[in-house]
C-alpha cells in the first residue's frame, strides 16, 4: 500500500540497460526498466543513446518529474511509481 498521497521524487540514477533507480521522498527505492517502452512510445525514442538516457534528472526541490532537459522529455514520478510497482509486482510472481 502507497504511503504517500501523491508519488514524488528525492532522486534518480541512470543504470545500465535503460534502468532508472528512483529514490521516493518516503524512502522508497525502486528499479525501473524502461527498455521495453520506447517502441510503445515514440517520443523516448531518444532515451534509447545510452549517453542520453544516462542524463536523467530530478529537479531540485519538486520531484514531480524524471527528466531529460536537452530533449525536451519527462516522465511523470506516478508514472514511474505505477511501473515500479508492476515491475516489482511480476518479479516477484515469477
Amino acid at each position: 500500500m502507497a504511503t504517500m498521497r501523491r508519488p514524488r521524487l528525492a532522486a534518480v540514477k541512470a543504470l545500465s540497460g535503460h534502468r532508472l533507480r528512483l529514490t521516493f521522498i518516503d524512502g522508497s527505492v525502486y528499479t525501473v526498466s524502461l527498455a521495453g517502452e520506447f517502441d510503445k512510445f515514440p517520443g523516448l525514442a531518444p532515451l534509447r543513446d545510452l549517453k542520453a538516457f544516462a542524463k536523467a534528472v530530478v529537479i531540485e526541490g519538486e520531484g514531480w518529474t524524471v527528466e531529460w532537459p536537452a530533449l525536451d522529455i519527462q516522465i511523470g514520478a506516478d508514472t514511474l511509481w505505477l511501473d515500479a510497482q508492476a515491475q516489482n509486482s511480476s518479479e516477484h510472481s515469477a
